[in-house]
């Protein structure tokens, strides 16, 4: 019963080597999508032996992150023990015929155990060939459409070498893969080339996933999940968002992730999308200087409105607002939407003593978020059971202190000129309104800048160096982490920025590496 430890394999070198640049080798650079039939949903595909400048590249990066001057065999090694048990080792099993990239594809992942196949690329038939009985023992031999295949008939798996592929996967999908070689692949689909194209060429992972043909999968094949799903399009028209796809690259400076999801319907489904890919606002450059941690949502108060009526309508809708000002005494549209602009958070201090934060929401209108103000503390009051604290704080016209529970330090509502602000400790709610120094001249904002490139401003950031060392003054440095440290430190920026236009969102997540 092999078969599924050969697909454990492929995976495990796939994302392994792909991270840090395997060996380089000559042959089997054919493209997996090629051999993926045209109607897969979904597709996932990495570089396990990149070549040139890609490869240094992915070496000088796994390099720092493994804390090693040899990463490939770092990785050989950590394999190796994996393989051990049965028998098995990188060198002798998967060198010889791996080529240079592998892919895994479906069609969908519903139900207990969806169909999937992989397929590596192979350099060597013959040295493929011979490793099949040794990965796939015991097991039967069989054929099928002129293709020779090892079957697992335990879990109806199969294994065989496909137009100098090696094929690995459930047996429908295997038989799929060959039945499709011959006629429309993914590689040539326009759904695919479509969206795949924008993308990295020199990338050391891809993935595509069509929506709206997994969407239809699932309908066709799942009642109880097709009901919810035409429920949830009543609000989010999941199902009219096109391709999606993202790549994977690396270098000495960093790795980031990048995606791009097409034809993304305007309205509330856009404005969560936008939400999770990050947006350019001019309110995150302005959070302190000392922030180590912090983001920002543009354009807040408008997408609240907008998500909040279009959910409204699934949850009983027009009455909601009327409901939340009986409960609350807030009027939403008054209060909320009508003066909130972006919105942000940051935190700060890597000590217990020192560490403070702040949600600071940008307004477009002071005298409303006056007015909000009243109700908000009065609001406090109610909830609480406790009376907000007149308290002076530098930059604010108005703002209260409030005990947090079991908290040492109090919460701070806070007004000043352009914003409103909920802190933890004074401190915090003063550097919000007024910082002596700003996130946007800090080190790490330059870093994620550059990370992110010219296309696309940080939407958030994250000093990894200061986490570990909060980490630390609280005591929480356990044996496991300390184990994760030396890699940890090798982290320096993370950085999240993206772009929307008109029905295409871009996003980027990236790391800085030291």
């Amino acid at each position: 019963m092999r078969t599924a430890l050969l697909s454990t394999c492929c995976v495990a070198l796939t994302l392994g080597l792909a991270a840090c640049g395997g060996d380089s080798g000559s042959g089997g650079d054919a493209d997996p999508a090629s051999l993926v039939p045209a109607g897969a949903s979904m597709y996932f595909e990495a570089t396990i032996r990149p070549e040139g400048e890609l490869r240094d590249d992915a070496l000088t990066a796994a390099g720092k992150i493994m804390r090693t001057p040899d990463p490939a065999a770092k990785l050989r090694e950590l394999i190796d023990e994996g393989l051990r048990e049965e028998g098995l080792s990188w060198e002798k099993d998967f060198a010889p015929w791996v080529g240079e990239k592998a892919g895994v594809w479906a069609r969908d992942f519903s139900g207990e155990d969806p169909p999937v196949a992989g397929i590596v690329a192979v350099r060597d038939e013959a040295a493929a060939e011979a490793a099949l009985p040794k990965l796939q023992e015991p097991a039967e031999r069989a054929s099928y459409e002129g293709v020779d295949y090892i079957l697992d008939k335990d879990d109806d798996t199969a294994a065989g070498l496909v137009d100098g592929y090696m094929v690995v996967g459930d047996l429908p999908a295997f038989k799929a893969t060959i039945d499709g070689r011959d006629g429309d692949n993914l590689a040539d689909a326009d759904r695919f080339t479509g969206v795949v194209d924008e993308l990295e060429d020199d990338r050391l992972g891809l993935f595509f996933v069509d929506t709206k043909a997994v969407i239809d999968t699932v309908v066709a094949t799942d009642p109880e999940a097709a009901a919810q799903l035409e429920q949830l399009r009543g609000v989010l028209p999941i199902d009219k968002i096109g391709p999606t796809a993202g790549a994977l690259t690396a270098d000495g400076d960093g790795i980031a992730i990048d995606q791009i999801a097409t034809d993304v319907p305007e309205g509330p489904l856009r404005r969560l999308v936008t939400l999770f890919a990050g947006g350019e606002s001019e309110l995150l450059p302005e959070m302190p200087g000392d922030a180590w941690g912090a983001m920002a949502v543009p354009n807040a108060g408008e997408g609240a409105r907008e998500l909040v009526n279009s959910f409204g309508g699934l949850i009983g809708g027009a009455a909601l607002n009327e409901q939340v000002k009986r409960a609350s005494g807030l009027d939403l549209e008054a209060d909320v939407y009508s003066w909130v602009g972006d919105i942000g958070l940051f935190v700060r201090g890597t000590s217990e003593r020192e560490l403070g934060g702040a949600v600071v929401l940008e307004s477009t209108d002071d005298d409303r978020a006056a007015t909000a103000f009243g109700k908000f503390v009065a609001l406090i009051g109610r909830q609480a059971g406790v009376t907000p604290d007149p308290v002076k704080i530098e930059g604010a016209e108005s703002a209260v202190a409030i005990a947090a529970p079991d908290a040492p330090k109090q919460l701070v509502l806070a007004r000043g000129e352009g914003k409103m602000v909920l802190a933890y400790t004074p401190e915090a709610a003063a550097a919000a309104l007024a910082p002596d120094a700003k996130l946007g001249d800090a080190p790490s904002y330059d870093a994620a800048e550059e990370i992110l490139g010219d296309d696309m401003a940080p939407s958030f950031v994250l000093s990894v160096p200061a986490i570990v060392e909060l980490v630390e003054a609280f005591g929480e440095a356990d044996h496991e982490f300390e184990q994760a440290r030396p890699y940890l430190e090798a982290f320096e920026t993370i950085a999240t920025g993206g772009s929307v236009d008109d029905g295409t969102v871009r996003s980027r997540t990236a790391v800085t590496l030291k």
